[in-house]
């Protein structure tokens, strides 16, 4: 066998264990052994190495068989590396350090107005990951690479961003240019997809094999996890839900559609709803705003129920096409109250084929506005620490 296959095969074998532990702390080497299949003379000589550099941690022995020498625990030790997350939004950044467990530690962000142009924006990505990392005192040697969301497809290399609706920017070098300058590895992924896989690997989609992520932001996006892997269907891999076709003869897209999902759902849309019925749109969640409207105002309330319609509609395309286990509400939708999330669920159902109705859950995302972070850091482990 030839040295280049050998590695090849060690590091696919590094990135089975470390997946099993990220899902299953605390297995010791027999039950890790078991689960993969491998020998326990490789799953030592694997553990060997991540165990003197910190990676893995050795804990005391315990039987969990009641039969045999007792086995030692092995587990994944957080905090001996960490990775960057960025999210490229429509107007703002943030940026994160990350554990290897998906827990964020330090973050930081800024605004930036939607004409600038990519270059500008991402040299002062740059600069601000550079200053939270000189802030931080995070030793360089410890930080594996960056992982970064952005509001588009991306190439299949993972590297540049194609094509953002509500940004004037086309086929963008993210990966080229962030790492001249931060001096990081870089892997780019499209924003949804990306916040799916934290989900999935570290929140609410844990240990499902199906996972989908709903972002409500300055558009409406989608993102599936299948058994562990982001789906990477299609030419580009995106899931446009924001520009499904939910209205004849509706509204003029931005994207140069008519009758989309996002000419009623996106913070856009919702700022004018707001205004158009006399309410204030310079709120910070436009869609709970409008939501809790609703419970005073019939005119609100009428609104409400077309814009809950039509999401359903929305989501019901998904549903019959997909089937995910949980569909997950991120954004502006994770602040909404619980009684919307089961209309919304009730009227999904409705729209979807019959066998199909009593599996559709929708909940809550628990990562909040920042859902972006750990999505670019979950890309980023996954490609330098994972795999």
């Amino acid at each position: 066998m030839s040295n280049e296959l050998q590695r090849t095969e060690e590091s696919s074998r590094r990135g089975q264990i470390l997946r099993l532990l990220r899902a299953e702390p605390g297995l010791t080497r027999i039950e890790v052994a078991r689960r993969t299949g491998l020998s326990a003379t490789t799953i030592t000589r694997v553990v060997a190495p991540l165990v003197a550099d910190g990676s893995v941690t050795e804990k005391g022995k315990v039987s969990r068989l009641g039969t045999g020498r007792p086995g030692t625990e092995i587990s994944i030790v957080p905090t001996s590396h960490y990775v960057v997350g960025v999210h490229i939004g429509a107007g703002s950044v943030r940026v994160g350090i990350v554990d290897l467990l998906g827990v964020s530690h330090w973050q930081s962000g800024f605004d930036f107005e939607p004409h600038q142009d990519a270059d500008v924006v991402l040299d002062r990505v740059a600069v601000s990951v550079t200053q939270l990392i000189a802030d931080t005192g995070v030793d360089r040697s410890r930080l594996l690479g960056m992982g970064v969301a952005v509001p588009g497809p991306v190439d299949s290399g993972h590297r540049r961003l194609l094509l953002t609706i509500n940004l004037p920017w086309r086929d963008v070098p993210v990966a080229d240019r962030l790492e001249r300058m931060v001096g990081l590895p870089v892997v780019v992924d499209h924003n949804v997809r990306s916040m799916a896989l934290a989900e999935a690997h570290f929140g609410a989609g844990k240990g499902l094999r199906s996972v989908a992520f709903i972002y409500l932001r300055m558009g409406l996006g989608a993102g599936l996890v299948v058994e562990g892997q982001a789906f990477q269907g299609g030419v580009h891999g995106a899931i446009e839900i924001g520009h499904l076709r939910v209205a004849e003869g509706g509204e003029k897209c931005i994207c140069g559609g008519v009758g989309c999902l996002e000419t009623v759902l996106s913070e856009r849309s919702l700022r004018t709803a707001l205004d158009d019925l006399e309410l204030p749109s310079d709120v910070s969640n436009p869609f709970v705003a409008l939501l809790s409207a609703a419970e005073a105002d019939p005119a609100v309330a009428a609104h409400a129920e077309m814009m809950t319609k039509r999401f359903a509609t929305g989501l019901s395309a998904l549903v019959n096409l997909l089937n995910p286990e949980l569909i997950l509400l991120g954004g502006f939708l994770s602040a909404v109250p619980e009684e919307f999330v089961g209309r919304l669920t009730e009227a999904t159902r409705e729209a979807v084929f019959p066998i199909i109705r009593p599996t559709v859950q929708l909940a809550r995302s628990d990562l909040g506005l920042d859902a972006g972070v750990y999505g670019g850091a979950t890309v980023a482990l996954d490609q330098f620490f994972y795999n």
